[in-house]
């Protein structure tokens, strides 16, 4: 899949309504679905219904300063989030989030570094994608490695196999059945938990 091919979502979280508006003209590209919220509380529901690639936030919140709330979304989800901070609060700000992976922009900020800023984004997010990709590979290998142990253990148990031979039943099984040796596996704990 090319860049241009991949869709975001991108939340933009203000009291302001200049900030949405113009941060909202150099995200027209088909490949932004824009959602705007102007309150941390806003943005909190919109995030329990909604998931979103990117957050970008105009600090402060009239119910936070900013930092509550992109520290959330950050620790709890792959989603990139930005904090917009002015200079006096900048410094403040960097030192309490940037640990959590977010990004802190200066305000007020040109049209070409709001423009780069987003590409980083964008870049950032979808190595997240591909870091995510991996993780749920590998939890759903393990989730199989332990229904399969477990079935090992119950035939072991329940028929006096040996671990390979009961290995090598559970492989018999899913090749002559054609299915994956997580479903046989399923169905011999199935059989002895009734």
């Amino acid at each position: 899949m090319s860049y241009t091919d991949r869709h975001y979502r991108i939340l933009l979280v203000s009291t302001e309504d200049k900030f949405i508006k113009e941060v909202s003209a150099l995200l027209q590209d088909e490949r932004y679905e824009l959602d705007n919220a102007r309150s941390a509380s806003d943005a909190e529901n919109k995030l329990l219904k909604q998931k979103y690639d990117i957050v970008m936030i105009n600090a402060p919140l009239s119910d936070d300063p900013g930092t509550k709330l992109c520290t959330e979304i950050s620790r709890s989800s792959g989603t990139i989030v930005a904090v917009y901070a002015s200079n006096d609060v900048f410094d403040d700000i960097q030192s309490k989030v940037s640990a959590q992976g977010v990004f802190v922009l200066h305000k007020p900020s040109s049209k070409v570094m709001v423009s780069q800023a987003i590409s980083l984004m964008i870049c950032a997010r979808d190595r997240m994608r591909v870091l995510e990709q991996k993780v749920d590979k590998a939890e759903s290998k393990l989730e199989e490695f332990r229904v399969v142990n477990k079935a090992k253990c119950m035939l072991i148990e329940h028929e006096g196999m040996s671990e390979a031979d009961a290995h090598r039943h559970i492989e018999k099984k899913s090749m002559d059945a054609g299915v994956a040796k997580k479903l046989v596996a399923q169905i011999i704990i199935n059989n002895y938990m009734k």
